[in-house]
């Protein structure tokens, strides 16, 4: 997959990921939404504000405007770098522990006789997001401290 088509895949993955606090203390995903989320929003202003600083405290010195651009288009690639992560993430398949909790959640769904899309045999952290936003909202919330 490109690397364009994983960034998209990291903004899908993001925007369904269910923020459950339960499930902060078992996956990384919760962390890594939150810096994306928090790096989306400041680091613009920080790569403004790197430029800024150059310009006011060492208008002509060419290696600290050098620095400064460096900085900023740093500082602008970090949402990228967690789209990315979280794209990369969305398309591996389930660890066995995972997926036994997948079929978990599954099987509860199918108790309460909900209309499941088909899963593939190998469901990735992909499959697992979406079972857990449909959980979400079709489950009570004491679900979450049985998992």
């Amino acid at each position: 997959m490109g690397f364009y088509r994983t960034l998209k895949m990291g903004q899908h993955y993001l925007n369904i990921w269910p923020l459950e606090p339960k499930l902060g203390a078992i996956f990384p995903e919760n962390r890594v939404i939150k810096a994306t989320l928090f790096a989306q929003k400041m680091m613009p202003f920080l790569a403004v504000l790197f430029v800024v600083w150059q310009q006011i405290y060492a208008r002509g010195d060419n290696m600290a405007l050098a620095v400064a651009v460096l900085s900023a288009l740093f500082a602008l690639c970090l949402p990228l770098q967690g789209f990315y992560w979280l794209g990369k993430r969305a398309q591996t398949p389930l660890s066995p522990q995972s997926a036994v909790g997948f079929h978990h959640v599954l099987e509860k769904l199918k108790e309460k006789q909900e209309v499941i899309p088909n899963f593939s045999d190998k469901p990735t952290y992909l499959d697992l997001a979406n079972l857990l936003k449909m959980a979400q909202k079709k489950l009570p919330q004491d679900f979450w401290q049985d998992l």
